[in-house]
């Protein structure tokens, strides 16, 4: 009686864990790609001053101050007056994290490519030209954090440039 009873209630545990059919989702936390195409990620262009939204490293540089803008861009601020510093522009270059100057050029990381510019005027950037796949890719498999569920990547959709959170039903991978 006692091995039936064991029986009994395996069984009920095993059947009861299974989803059945006609049974609706329910949406959870779950990481998503966010797409670019390696042209969108290329396009540099030097535009007028803006907010920082992801500070990070900065460079002096003369009287000018260089702030990197996580993964968007440099921002280009005029520091003659240390007590009041102005942004005179911003030097847009997706998935930046990385600068140095030598001499008259500005250094930067543009995804996998070194990119240089002339900044003999600082307020005004000229490219001077890209070394193709001197870094290494970010991770494209997967998100940084370890124990979440994502989606799983499509890479006919581009590049991955970052994770967003969405609260989606049956995500596909889990980490």
């Amino acid at each position: 009686m006692r091995k039936l009873i064991c029986i009994f209630f395996t069984t009920l545990i095993l059947f009861s864990c299974d989803p059945k059919p006609g049974d609706i989702p329910i949406p959870m936390e779950t990481y998503v790609p966010v797409y670019a195409s390696m042209s969108d990620i290329q396009q540099i262009s030097v535009e007028p001053e803006k907010a920082t939204i992801n500070a990070g490293k900065i460079y002096a540089y003369q009287n000018y101050i260089f702030q990197n803008d996580l993964y968007s861009g440099i921002h280009i601020i005029d520091n003659s007056d240390q007590h009041n510093p102005v942004k005179v522009a911003f030097l847009s270059l997706p998935l930046n994290t990385e600068m140095s100057i030598k001499g008259n050029y500005l250094y930067a990381n543009n995804y996998t490519d070194l990119v240089v510019f002339d900044v003999t005027n600082p307020a005004n950037p000229q490219f001077i030209k890209r070394v193709a796949g001197v870094f290494p890719p970010a991770n494209q498999e997967y998100p940084p954090y370890t124990n979440v569920y994502f989606k799983c990547v499509d890479k006919s959709k581009g590049i991955v440039v970052r994770w967003e959170k969405q609260n989606i039903p049956t995500p596909n991978c889990r980490r």
